[in-house]
């Protein structure tokens, strides 16, 4: 019988799944070597882009469709957080400078191909402007109705919060040197619980031998001068830059990603190439003050893809990439559903018990068996 659970790794899904064990009246200690603010999470440094079709050229299938069924979540989600969250679902633009519309054409042709059933309208010069009367530098888009954005920040805030409020033990500033299952070693000392919950995203890569980090950079400005009302992405031969509009004319501005998980401060070139192609969108870029400037680690596996790893006593829950916000209300969802049918069979010996297992789960591919534990 599973009473008390440890959670490692106070990210946005390891906050996420206190919450809702604690609602399960399950006993939760919450570990992580970060302060209550997150920000050395690769949660804080995001665009938080709910886009789907938006990351379509570059993901799965199960990914597109797991960002649908996830934005359909998020209110609710919301909803009972006592501190509001920024989130809109006002669809995106996608724009291109003439010499890449080619880029465009590509990414339309995909979208028939494999997404038709997902709503896009074609925009000329007059609809573009209505929709955005600022990007007055193109001559068409692409308008992506579903899709939406969240405040990453004021969400890991609203979540702090809440789990203030509960009677989880919170343990902020203390790294768990290992996992293992119904344990954690801390500082020398191992701590016994009913069920492990690894959330620790790169943080985990010395045991999850396939799993590694993701460089992202992203700039945070303050831009009063434009005014852009949903997220915006412009194709690029090498990238697809995204401007995110955040409350009180801030703007996050993203696209790069390099195979390194090297964390160091961001490149010039990669400052250069963002706030380049962001002034290129809108000469009001021009005036923004720098708020910030971040890169971070994402965790991944090789194939991208998201996983819900079982061992005995312990569940692996990784390698979001940089899908987190868009897949997080579907992954936890798994996960709580994975939590309470071990609690009814709480030995998972072969694979084909484990097919049974994920029998009625939307997306039975997010779990896998993870063998032994590294």
């Amino acid at each position: 019988m599973i009473k008390s659970v440890a959670v490692v790794g106070a990210g946005l899904i390891g906050r996420l799944a206190a919450l809702s064990l604690y609602k399960i009246g399950l006993k939760v200690c919450l570990f992580d070597k970060d302060t209550k603010i997150g920000g050395l999470s690769s949660a804080s440094a995001a665009g938080g882009l709910l886009t789907p079709l938006g990351e379509s050229l570059s993901c799965e299938r199960s990914i597109v469709d797991m960002g649908f069924a996830s934005l359909a979540k998020w209110p609710s989600i919301l909803a009972e957080l006592e501190h509001p969250v920024f989130f809109q679902q006002q669809g995106s633009v996608m724009v291109a400078h003439q010499q890449d519309s080619g880029d465009m054409l590509r990414f339309n042709r995909n979208v028939t191909a494999n997404f038709n059933d997902y709503g896009r309208q074609s925009l000329d010069r007059t609809a573009l402007l209505s929709l955005e009367p600022q990007l007055e530098r193109f001559n068409s888009g692409l308008y992506l109705p579903g899709e939406g954005q969240i405040d990453n920040r004021m969400l890991l805030t609203a979540l702090q919060k809440q789990l203030e409020l509960t009677e989880v033990q919170w343990h902020c500033g203390v790294p768990v040197d290992k996992v293992y299952g119904h344990s954690v070693d801390i500082n020398g000392q191992t701590r016994h619980f009913d069920l492990v919950i690894d959330c620790r995203g790169v943080g985990a890569s010395e045991q999850i031998s396939d799993l590694r980090g993701v460089r992202g950079e992203l700039f945070r400005l303050y831009a009063p001068e434009v005014k852009l009302s949903r997220p915006v992405r412009l194709m690029h031969p090498r990238y697809q830059l995204y401007i995110a509009p955040k409350p009180n004319d801030h703007y996050i501005v993203g696209a790069t990603e390099i195979e390194s998980d090297d964390d160091s401060p961001m490149t010039v070139r990669s400052a250069l190439e963002l706030l380049s192609a962001a002034y290129s969108v809108h000469s009001g870029f021009s005036e923004a003050s720098i708020v910030e400037h971040i890169s971070r680690c994402r965790p991944a596996f090789s194939n991208n893809h998201p996983q819900i790893r079982l061992a005995d006593g312990l569940i692996q829950l990784n390698g979001l990439y940089r899908h987190g916000f868009l897949v997080a209300p579907v992954a936890l969802e798994h996960l709580m559903a994975v939590v309470e049918r071990l609690a009814g069979a709480p030995n998972i010996k072969c694979d084909s018990y484990l097919a049974h297992f994920c029998e009625g789960l939307a997306f039975p591919q997010l779990v896998v068996m993870a063998g032994k534990v590294e």
